[in-house]
């Protein structure tokens, strides 16, 4: 006998023939692989219809794309409008100076939609993401210009070898910018005035410098690149470039992820001149394989997937030491990558995660005090001459009494002695 789930499986086959028409919605059970787009290209013959089901499932409504879809749920799949002309991509990130050309110039915010046509422009210390209608990410660094060309996915990268023109989901112009594929079935095209880039899957950077050199470098997965009628495949752990008007490179190994030789502390207590502090290296390798580090990428953000960036700066490959004062109370990331002598970006090193703690002191009568503790949902037990409690408000407590917490970052991390005499 059939389960449930697979009954709803299969009522959902008899009821599309590649798209939804039915008055009632109907329901698709996930399978392994399967993404919002490929579904909305099932049902409705078009990935610019993946809105409508977001919109459908307020499980997927209340998250920012790219989704991942487990394998069993459900999602309700409404009927198809009569008409419908959805964007190409549309921004999903915006941090400080980007612009969006439509063609009149105008500041970006996200979940602005783009379409054909559309250029996004990051300034100085700036960054963007564009998430594309089959769900491909990329992450735009600071100083880039892109175009958008429409779905990544389907658009195919042609370099013509009279012209060097290319026809891609998007082209890069200037800047760098980071491609993520949310599928092993999906791949993206993208091109740039000396070369055209395909990323199979996985995760790669490309880069247009000030003298038009393409850049690839991949981190997962495996990608491609063509100019002047020669291709090269890039395993991860590669990187190739194409110079204005010459061939791609033989594939060269990009720097090594770089080590934690002192990590940062799980936490620290601010009290106004506290700095977050670490050491970090790469692993030595044979000289012949060991591209030599020209310089260190250091991101610090107040989110694991670093779209909230607060710090964000390149320095000297002397510099291994990490001194920088926190922005303020609250979670922070850090992560740190090489870049060689020709400007190759390695992989990221594994993240630190430091909580940063700030405690509010205020006077009150009969010689107490009031301790708010930032950031107000940070992990900390108070410990010492009270009983063994979790912290979820201000602490009240006689003005030479002492208070001593028990902070972390997460409930199941080691806690940090944190006294606040």
């Amino acid at each position: 006998m059939k389960t449930p789930a697979a009954i709803v499986a299969l009522l959902g086959v008899a009821l599309h023939d590649g798209s939804a028409r039915a008055d009632d919605p109907v329901r698709h059970v996930v399978e392994n692989g399967d993404s919002c787009s490929s579904i909305a290209q099932r049902y409705y013959g078009d990935t610019r219809f993946v809105d409508l089901l977001h919109g459908a499932n307020p499980e997927l409504a209340k998250k920012p794309p790219p989704h991942l879809l487990r394998e069993g749920m459900v999602l309700v799949i409404p009927p198809k409008p009569a008409a419908k002309a959805g964007p190409d991509a549309q921004l999903t990130a915006v941090r400080n100076q980007v612009d969006v050309l439509t063609p009149e110039t105008k500041p970006g915010h996200p979940n602005d939609p783009l379409f054909r046509g559309n250029r996004v422009s990051t300034q100085a210390a700036s960054a963007a993401d564009v998430t594309f209608r089959d769900e491909t990410q990329v992450k735009l660094g600071e100083r880039t210009l892109v175009i958008i060309l429409g779905d990544a996915r389907s658009a195919a990268a042609k370099v013509d070898a009279a012209s060097d023109t290319n026809a891609t989901g998007a082209t890069l112009v200037t800047g760098n910018l980071r491609a993520f594929m949310p599928s092993a079935k999906k791949d993206a095209s993208f091109g740039t005035e000396a070369a055209a880039v395909k990323v199979y899957q996985g995760e790669a950077q490309i880069s247009a410098d000030a003298v038009k050199t393409t850049r690839l470098a991949v981190y997962r997965g495996s990608s491609a690149i063509e100019a002047r009628g020669t291709r090269r495949e890039v395993a991860r752990g590669f990187g190739s470039k194409a110079e204005l008007g010459h061939a791609p490179t033989a594939p060269r190994p990009l720097p090594p992820a770089p080590v934690w030789s002192t990590a940062p502390p799980l936490v620290l207590l601010d009290r106004g001149t506290a700095s977050i502090l670490g050491a970090y290296d790469v692993r030595t390798l044979p000289e012949a394989t060991s591209p030599r580090v020209s310089e260190w990428h250091v991101q610090i953000a107040r989110d694991g997937i670093f779209r909230d960036v607060a710090v964000d700066t390149r320095v000297p490959a002397a510099v291994k030491n990490l001194e920088v004062q926190p922005p303020g109370a609250g979670r922070y990331y850090i992560r740190i990558s090489a870049v060689d002598d020709d400007h190759f970006e390695g992989p990221y090193g594994v993240i630190a995660r430091v909580l940063v703690v700030h405690a509010v002191e205020t006077a009150l009568p009969g010689a107490r005090r009031r301790l708010e503790i930032e950031p107000p949902d940070a992990f900390c037990v108070r410990v010492g001459n009270v009983e063994l409690s979790r912290v979820d408000g201000p602490i009240v407590a006689g003005t030479k009494e002492p208070v001593r917490l028990r902070c972390a970052p997460n409930e199941s991390d080691p806690t940090t002695l944190i006294p606040l005499d």
